[in-house]
This record gives C-alpha cells, sequence and structure tokens, in this order.
C-alpha cells in the first residue's frame, strides 16, 4: 500500500488536496551488534593445544613444556612464543616511538612558528618523515629562530618581547629535560635573561619593582609583595628562587606603586622692619599658618 500511494503521489493523483500526507517509510533501526564473547579458551602459541584456563602470566605448555610469553596490550592478553617476544617488543617500542615523536615534533614546531620561524622551513620539517631526526630538527629550527627574535627584540629595545622569548625558550628546555629540579644552568641562564628583559622594561616607569611570589615554597612566598631597587637586582638576580620545587618558579616583577611623599613648605615670618606694625599671624583652612605683613603708617 505504501508503494501504490507513493506512485499516486508521483503521478499527481494526490497533490490537489494539499491535507494528503506524503507517504513515507521509515527504515527500522540496525540491530545493535553483539557484545564480543569473552575469551575462554585460548591456545598453545608453540603446539597449538588448547589451554584452559586461559594463562594470565608467563609459564610452561602443559602438554610440550615449551615457554608461553603472556604480554598485555590494550587490555587483553597476548600468547608469545620466546622467538616471536623480540618482534613484538620491537613493534611496541616503535609505536611508543612514533606517538612521542609526533607530540614533540608537534611542541617544538608550535614554538617555532611563535618565535617567528619562516612558515616554508616549518612546512618542511614537519612534511619529513618521522623520526627521531626529524624531531630533532624542528628543535634546532625553534632555537635558531627563537635567537634571531631575541636579537632583534634587544636591538630595538622591545624587553617585554625578550622577557616573553627567554622565558618560554627555558620552560621548553626545562620541560625536555624532564621537569625535575634543579634546572641546568644554562636553562637558568635563559630564565635570568627573561627575568633582567622584565626589570629593563619596569626601569622606564620606576626606580624599584615589587615581587609578586607565587605560593609553592617558603621562599617564593617570603618575597611577596616586597620591593627592590632594580638596579640592584640586575647585578645580583633571586630569581628564580633557589630550592623551588617547581624549579623555574613562576615569580614575576610588577612595578612598585608607591605613594609620594608630600613635603610642606614652612614659611619663615617676615622679619619686622624698625618702626612697622606687629605681625599678624593668619590661619589658613588647610592647617598650614600664612603670614601677613602688616606695614606700618608712616603717619
Amino acid at each position: 500500500m505504501v508503494q501504490i500511494a507513493f506512485l499516486r503521489w508521483l503521478l499527481g493523483l494526490d497533490r490537489s488536496d494539499k491535507n494528503v500526507a506524503v507517504p513515507v517509510e521509515v527504515a527500522p533501526p540496525p540491530p545493535q551488534p553483539p557484545a564480543p564473547a569473552p575469551v575462554t579458551r585460548v591456545a598453545c602459541p608453540n603446539c597449538g593445544v588448547v589451554l584452559d584456563p586461559p594463562p594470565d602470566h608467563t609459564r610452561l605448555c602443559p602438554r610440550c613444556r615449551r615457554r608461553i610469553v603472556v604480554r598485555h596490550a590494550e587490555g587483553r592478553a597476548i600468547y608469545l612464543t620466546e622467538a616471536a617476544v623480540e618482534v613484538f617488543e620491537a613493534e611496541r617500542q616503535h609505536a611508543i616511538d612514533e606517538l612521542t615523536w609526533t607530540r614533540e615534533r608537534h611542541r617544538w614546531l608550535h614554538l617555532a612558528r611563535l618565535a617567528g620561524a619562516p612558515a616554508d622551513r616549518r612546512r618542511r620539517v614537519a612534511a619529513a618523515p618521522l623520526t627521531a631526526a626529524a624531531v630533532q630538527s624542528s628543535r634546532t629550527l625553534y632555537l635558531v629562530a627563537a635567537e634571531g627574535a631575541v636579537r632583534t627584540a634587544r636591538r630595538d629595545k622591545h624587553w617585554e618581547d625578550v622577557a616573553r622569548i627567554r622565558r618560554r625558550q627555558a620552560a621548553a628546555l626545562f620541560e625536555e629535560a624532564g621537569a625535575s629540579p634543579p634546572p641546568a644552568d644554562e636553562i637558568v641562564t635563559l630564565y635570568r635573561e627573561g627575568v633582567a628583559a622584565t626589570l629593563r622594561a619596569l626601569a622606564a616607569v620606576s626606580r624599584e619593582a615589587e615581587l609578586v611570589g607565587a605560593s609553592c615554597c617558603p621562599a617564593c612566598r617570603a618575597d611577596n609583595e616586597r620591593v627592590f631597587r632594580i638596579a640592584d637586582e640586575l647585578r645580583t638576580p633571586r630569581l628564580p628562587h633557589a630550592g623551588c620545587p617547581r624549579g623555574l618558579c613562576t615569580c614575576d616583577w610588577w612595578p612598585a606603586m608607591r605613594n609620594p611623599t608630600t613635603k610642606r613648605r614652612r614659611r619663615r615670618a617676615a622679619t619686622a622692619s624698625p618702626g612697622s606694625a606687629p605681625v599678624d599671624a593668619l590661619p589658613s583652612a588647610d592647617g598650614a599658618t600664612l603670614v601677613a605683613d602688616a606695614a606700618a603708617d608712616p603717619g
């Protein structure tokens, strides 16, 4: 009946009546696939005898007395011969390396883009076969771009750019090294170069800077909201704090906002000339004393 009604609608026999609904045949939803049955029986990879129950660890086959090596991957057990273990471990290590290389190359290329590396070079490195050498190439591309950007920013005295690039570079190298404190000396040098650039930017508006300390360790908390002279900090930098559990603490410098002290000018009373009238002192509205000279009338 549905086919006949649809045919009549196509031929225009039912189109004159707008109240007639177009017949539509709705297909039933597909059946859900059955859940996979749990593995209850496996065979020995050496002789093929059924192992019931399946072994959950490496052991000898009860029939051929040869070793059955059990490995686990993606939540399931894999049964191997001793000869196949080396191939299995190599393939699994290769899969792990590919994931690591993919993540590391993406991170270095992202940093290279932020540092201003040319787009064509980034595309060329990204299109190279995924190997450890490709990851090293992306790392080199970023470091070269960072050095060039720092030289340009330092020449133009864009200290905010120098601070951002150097701190980002120190954090990237610290993460590459495992983020285990204390950081290496070359990483601390890069970080302090970024801190010095921040202080040079603040020196344009103030001679002092306020340290905004993080809450990660007692050293960072102790210096919070303390004010230091910028010239002293440039000679002997205190950041990053020694012994900070983060290695590179997140403390930062802000311009010191001190309230300027108002000095009141004290006016000395005018000395009366001989024969002049006494001087009258008049209090002002703000509490200061205004002195008025009363000139003597010569008559």
